[in-house]
């Protein structure tokens, strides 16, 4: 490690960005890792008034050596290349051109804070992006639309066949990622065993973003579990999980005890459960990129971090009397990384505990991505 960088389970967090830099992971994803480094050395090397004079990725205006601009323009190349190959008839071509500009708009959109106008429209490119990739799919993307109080959630659901039901898995990432950055796990992972995925975006994110984080962090998936069993016919109702990442896997692990009859089992990735909420010396370990994203969704100022503290800790399940105080029946698979301060080794195996049938599945070897494989096809 070099001076002043936390080496975290997602990526690099250094003192030169102010964002978490996940090479590895993005290049996962779908990024290519040439033009990958060529942004990034386009963002380091631009002039102009940085927001954060001594952090590379705040260069203020859209304007060449901004963060989304950069990114924003590499994604429109390929948006446009996806529609020339999709005229020439080359529709494979068209829906990988597509997918990268989905993933270079989620990067320039990255860490997805609300009220960013220019991150924002970058967001609705990165989706645009995605449903036009969606089109060109063996089986063409779903867009469900699930009413909840007096709104609406979007989410995608991805089928492997539609000649007959199949089970179906619900996954959310981070509170700083997208749905549309989950299709590599999918496609590689889950499609192959012939599971469907729905996609959901986390509270105060995206698609979910007018509903802000409450303690009942489960509540929009707990509707799209239940919209998903009655209201879609391609999906075995008896058969239907989800994979939680981070704050996503708080939200897995929460139905597992709310949903007992309905949910069949359930995945949790380095999940945000107790100890990060509860002990201010883990949460105060978060980078600023993570205080801005966590306050952003709860509708907080990050510069009050001391008061958002007492205000978090409602976020722990073993406070709400669920995860180490009582058990559930669904399976968990519970994933993390030894030395990593939102969720502990403890509290990785607190939560396999918590379930009649859970294991855990304990890390230890840095980059993640390196062993990322193999917690995915455990997952599976």
């Amino acid at each position: 490690e070099h001076e002043g960088e936390q080496v975290l389970i997602e990526g690099i967090c250094s003192n030169a960005w102010y964002r978490i830099i996940r090479r590895s992971y993005w290049i996962w994803q779908g990024a290519d890792p040439i033009e990958l480094e060529d942004i990034l050395s386009h963002i380091a090397t631009g002039t102009g008034v940085r927001s954060r004079e001594e952090k590379l990725d705040t260069l203020q205006g859209y304007a060449p050596g901004n963060w989304i601009y950069e990114f924003s323009q590499v994604a429109g190349e390929y948006f446009k290349k996806g529609k020339a190959l999709e005229q020439e008839g080359d529709l494979t071509g068209a829906r990988k051109a597509y997918l990268r500009a989905t993933r270079y708009y989620s990067i320039a959109s990255y860490p997805h804070l609300k009220g960013d106008e220019l991150a924002e429209q970058a967001q609705l490119q990165g989706n645009q992006a995605y449903r036009e990739a969606g089109r060109l799919m063996p089986v063409p993307l779903k867009i469900l639309t699930i009413p909840f109080r007096d709104k609406e959630i979007n989410g995608y659901l991805h089928l492997p066949t539609d000649a007959h039901v199949v089970p179906v898995v619900m996954v959310s990432g981070s509170i700083d990622s997208l749905q549309i950055d989950f299709y590599r796990f999918y496609e590689q992972y889950l499609a192959p065993n012939g599971i469907g995925m729905l996609t959901l975006d986390m509270p105060g994110i995206g698609y979910s973003s007018q509903f802000p984080l409450v303690q009942d962090t489960s509540r929009l998936h707990q509707a799209a579990l239940h919209y998903l069993r009655e209201q879609v016919p391609f999906v075995d109702n008896q058969r239907i999980g989800m994979v939680g990442v981070r704050l996503g896997g708080n939200v897995a692990a929460r139905l597992a005890y709310l949903e007992p009859t309905h949910l069949k089992t359930v995945a949790c990735i380095g999940p945000g459960l107790n100890q990060f909420f509860v002990e201010p010396q883990l949460f105060n370990q978060a980078s600023p990129m993570l205080r801005a994203s966590l306050a952003n969704r709860l509708g907080m100022d990050a510069a009050n971090w001391s008061e958002l503290q007492p205000q978090c800790q409602i976020f722990s399940l073993k406070r709400q009397g669920l995860v180490g105080v009582t058990r559930t029946r669904v399976p968990i698979l519970s994933i993390g990384h030894r030395r990593d301060f939102i969720c502990p080794e403890s509290d990785i195996r607190t939560l396999a505990s918590s379930s009649h049938y859970g294991k855990a599945f304990v890390l230890d070897k840095l980059p993640v991505m390196k062993v990322f494989d193999r917690a995915l096809s455990e997952t599976c």
